[in-house]
C-alpha cells in the first residue's frame, strides 16, 4: 500500500488494479485531481507515514518528494494511530517556531488509510475473575489490554496464558499460537505483528523452480565469460544465499565485483517481482532465514555457488597505487566462484595458519590486501568507523538460547566490505535519478545534545567545528581508555559509538542522490545484494536499462519515490521484528539463569535514569532499576524477577558496585556556541 499512496503523492499516469479500491477510496474524499493522464493529491492535502516522538507528538512524513520536513499532526483523533500508520491529512497554518525561526509546517488528520500493525499478539490472563487480552508489547507492569468479541465461556476454554493475534480494528481473534511459557512461539509472535509473510505463493514457486539448477552458457552469448577467472566467495559460516563473489588481477590492479544477477530471472512487475516487493527484504532469525524470494532462486539458480556457472553484473575497477578509481565499467558477465569460504578460512590465512584455499586464490588475496586498508584509510578521512559487535544467538530444538556471542569485524570483513562499497560508489555514479542509500548530517542541536552527553561520561569534547574531527578524537580518547584498562569497563569505544549512532538520523532510501554521512559520500546506492534487498534488485534493473538504452527506463524511475518510501517503512519493520524476537529470547534466557542461581550482571544507565542495559550475562537487554541512576553510569545489579507478562526484568543495584562511567571524575561544562 505504501508503494500506491506513494505514487499518488507525486502524480502517476497509472493506478495498478490492485490499488483500485485504494484510488476509488481517495475520489471519494474528493482529494485528487487529473491534468492530463496523471492523477495526482490536490496541493492542500497530503498522504504520508505516522512518526511518533518520546515525548508524545505525533508527526506526518509526507510522501511527496518535494515536502522536505515533517508535518505535526495539530487536530484530528489521532491517539489510536502508530508508527508507520499511512494517513492523509490536510495542510494547516506554517508558523515561524522553535530554533533559528524554522517554519513548523502543521497538518489537520482527516483519516487513516492503511494500519502498518492490523494485528496485535496478546497473552490471555485473568483478572478479577475475567479472562483478559493483555498486550505483550504493552512493556511494564501497568500494561494495556484489548478490547475482545469472545464471550468469556469461549475465552475460559483457552489455556492459561494462552498467546493469541487479535485483528485490531475488529476484536476477533484470528490465530491461537499456544502458551506464553513455550518459547517455540516466539518466531510467530515476532512476525505476526506485522503480518509477515511465511510461505510464497503456489505459482511463485513453481515459476522460480521452473529456471532449474543450472546455467548453460550458450544461452547467452552476448555476455562476458569470465569463468576461467577464479573468484571467491567471502560469507559468514553458515550463510545459505550468495550475492557477491570478487576477484583482483594484481598485475593490473584491476578488482572485479561479480554480483548475482537476480532481476534475470525476477522481471519487473511479475508474480516473483510482487512477492518480493511484498516482503522488501530477507529476514534473519539466529536458526533461520525468510528469504525475500523463493529457496529455488535464493540458495538455488541465483546463489553463486561454488563451482557452479551462474549470471552476475560485474563491476572492473582499475585502481591506482594508492587505491583509489582510474576507471570503471559494468557489463553482464558469467562467472564461477572457485572457492565458497567463511571469514574464519580468510583470517585463519592471513595470519598464516593452515587453510584449504586453493593457490590460486590465495596469490591475488595476499596482493589485494594492501589495497583494501588503503581504500579503508582514504573512506575513513570523510567517513566514519563504528564497531560492531554483533550478538550471535546459538538456540537449541527447544528454540532456547544455550549460548551466544560477540561477532567483531576483522579484516577478512574489510576485504568484503570494502569491495562492495566501491562497486555501490561506482553504481550510484551512474544514476542520474534512481534509489539511493542516504545519511543526512545531525542537526546541530542533536550535536549539542551528544556533546552534553560526552562530558557527562567524563571525555574531554575538543574545541572544533569539524563534526568529523570532533566524532573521530573522541573515538580515539575510548580506545585509549580500553586499551590501558584504566576505566571500569572494557567496552568503552562499543558504547561511546552507540551513542554517537543514536545522535545521527537513520539512513534511508530515497530517489534523490543526496550525500551518504555516515560513510563520506557523495552519493550512493545498494546493489550487491539483489538476492536479501530488493532495492538492489531494482538498481539492477534501472543500470541494466542503462546500458542497453531501454526505452523502458523512463517507466522504472517513475516509481522509484514510491519503492524509496515502501522500503524504508518495510525495513523498520524489519529492523522491529528482529529485535522483539531477540528480546522475546534474552526475557527467556534470563528466567532460565535466574532459575538455577543468582543472575548478576553489570548495566549502562542510558536515556531513562531507572533503566539499564546489560553489558554481559544477558547483553542489551533492558532492566528496569529499583531506584534512580545517573545517566551513562555503569552499575552492577542483581535481577530479583524476569517477568514474561510484562515483558520486563527487574533488578536490584549493588550499591558497592555502582561506578562512574570512566575512573576519573566527570565534570559537566556547557557545550552552547561549540558547533
Amino acid at each position: 500500500m505504501v508503494y500506491f499512496y506513494a505514487l499518488i503523492a507525486n502524480g502517476t499516469k497509472q493506478i495498478p488494479k490492485s490499488f483500485h479500491n485504494a484510488f476509488v477510496k481517495l475520489q471519494e474524499y474528493n482529494v485528487l485531481k487529473t491534468q492530463g493522464h496523471i492523477h495526482k493529491l490536490k496541493s492542500d492535502f497530503i498522504i504520508g507515514s505516522v512518526d511518533i516522538s518520546q515525548s508524545g507528538k505525533v508527526f506526518l512524513k509526507s510522501f511527496k518528494d518535494t515536502d522536505c520536513t515533517d508535518f505535526i499532526l495539530e487536530k484530528g483523533k489521532f491517539y489510536k494511530l502508530k508508527k508507520g500508520d499511512i494517513i492523509l491529512a490536510k495542510r494547516g497554518k506554517s508558523k515561524n517556531k522553535g530554533q533559528k525561526g524554522k517554519i513548523k509546517q502543521k497538518a489537520n488528520l482527516i483519516t487513516l488509510l492503511y494500519a502498518t500493525k492490523p494485528y496485535a499478539i496478546a497473552v490471555l490472563v485473568m483478572k478479577k475473575g475475567q479472562i483478559l487480552a493483555l498486550e505483550l508489547e504493552s512493556r511494564g507492569k501497568k500494561g494495556r489490554y484489548l478490547e475482545l468479541k469472545l464471550s468469556q465461556k469461549s475465552l475460559k476454554a483457552l489455556p492459561k496464558h494462552c498467546v493469541v493475534k487479535v485483528e485490531v480494528a475488529s476484536g476477533n481473534i484470528v490465530e491461537v499460537f499456544g502458551v506464553l511459557e513455550d518459547a517455540s512461539i516466539d518466531e510467530k509472535i515476532a512476525l505476526s505483528t506485522y503480518n509477515r509473510l511465511y510461505d510464497f505463493s503456489h505459482s511463485s514457486n513453481e515459476f522460480a523452480l521452473s529456471f532449474g539448477n543450472e546455467v548453460h552458457k550458450d544461452m547467452y552469448p552476448n555476455r562476458v565469460d569470465l569463468s576461467h577467472l577464479p573468484f571467491c566467495v567471502i560469507d559468514p559460516i553458515d550463510a545459505k544465499d550468495h550475492d557477491d563473489a570478487i576477484y583482483f588481477d594484481a598485475n593490473s590492479r584491476t578488482l572485479y565485483v561479480a554480483i548475482a544477477d537476480v532481476s534475470e530471472y525476477v522481471s519487473f512487475q511479475s508474480e516473483l517481482d510482487k512477492e518480493a516487493k511484498k516482503r522488501g527484504f530477507s529476514l534473519y532469525f539466529p536458526h533461520k532465514v525468510l528469504p525475500m524470494l523463493p529457496f529455488a532462486l535464493s540458495s538455488g539458480i541465483c546463489s553463486l555457488k561454488q563451482n557452479a556457472l551462474r549470471l552476475a553484473m560485474v563491476w572492473e575497477i582499475s585502481l591506482s597505487t594508492k587505491a583509489e578509481v582510474k576507471k570503471s565499467r559494468l557489463f553482464e558477465a558469467l562467472i564461477r566462484s572457485h572457492a565458497n569460504v567463511s571469514y574464519e578460512d580468510i583470517e585463519s590465512f592471513l595470519y598464516n595458519k593452515p587453510t584449504s584455499l586453493p593457490d590460486s586464490i590465495t596469490q591475488w588475496l595476499k596482493a589485494y590486501v594492501p589495497f583494501v586498508k588503503k581504500c579503508r584509510k582514504n573512506r575513513l578521512n570523510l567517513g566514519f568507523d563504528f564497531t560492531s559487535n554483533e550478538i550471535k544467538l546459538e538456540l537449541n530444538e527447544s528454540a532456547e538460547i544455550v549460548s551466544w556471542h560477540r561477532s567483531s569485524q576483522t579484516l577478512a570483513h574489510s576485504i568484503i566490505e570494502e569491495s562492495m562499497l566501491l562497486a555501490n560508489v561506482e553504481s550510484a555514479k551512474m544514476l542520474d535519478s534512481g534509489i539511493f542509500r542516504i545519511h543526512p548530517p545531525p542537526k546541530l542541536e542533536r550535536i549539542d545534545e551528544l556533546m552534553w552527553k560526552l562530558e557527562s561520561m567524563g571525555y574531554e569534547v575538543p574545541k572544533t567545528q569539524d563534526i568529523h574531527t570532533l566524532i573521530t578524537q573522541i573515538q580515539a580518547q575510548a580506545e585509549k581508555q580500553d586499551k590501558a584498562k584504566i576505566s571500569h569497563n572494557e567496552n568503552q569505544r562499543e558504547i561511546v559509538d552507540a551513542q554517537i549512532i543514536k545522535s545521527l538520523s537513520k539512513a534511508t532510501y530515497s530517489s534523490k542522490p543526496l550525500a551518504h554521512f555516515g560513510l563520506g559520500f557523495e552519493s550512493y546506492t545498494h546493489f550487491t545484494s539483489p538476492i536479501r534487498r530488493y532495492s538492489d534488485l531494482f538498481v539492477h534493473r534501472i543500470l541494466k536499462a542503462i546500458l542497453h538504452k531501454d526505452k523502458h527506463l523512463p517507466f522504472l524511475l517513475e516509481s522509484c519515490n514510491a519503492i524509496a518510501q515502501e522500503l524504508n517503512l518495510k525495513e523498520k519493520q524489519i529492523s522491529q521484528i528482529e529485535l522483539y524476537f531477540y528480546h522475546l529470547k534474552m526475557l527467556r534466557y534470563a528466567k532460565k539463569l535466574l532459575d538455577k542461581q543468582p543472575l548478576i550482571c553489570k548495566i549502562l544507565v542510558n536515556s531513562s535514569e531507572e533503566e539499564g542495559i546489560a553489558l554481559d550475562v544477558i547483553p542489551q537487554a533492558k532492566i528496569t532499576l529499583d531506584r534512580f541512576l545517573p545517566r551513562f553510569s555503569i552499575a552492577e545489579v542483581e535481577v530479583e524477577e524476569v517477568d514474561l507478562l510484562s515483558m520486563s526484568i527487574y533488578a536490584k543495584v549493588l550499591d558497592s558496585q555502582t561506578q562512574d562511567f570512566i575512573s576519573h571524575k566527570c565534570t559537566k561544562k556547557s557545550h552552547k556556541g561549540k558547533k
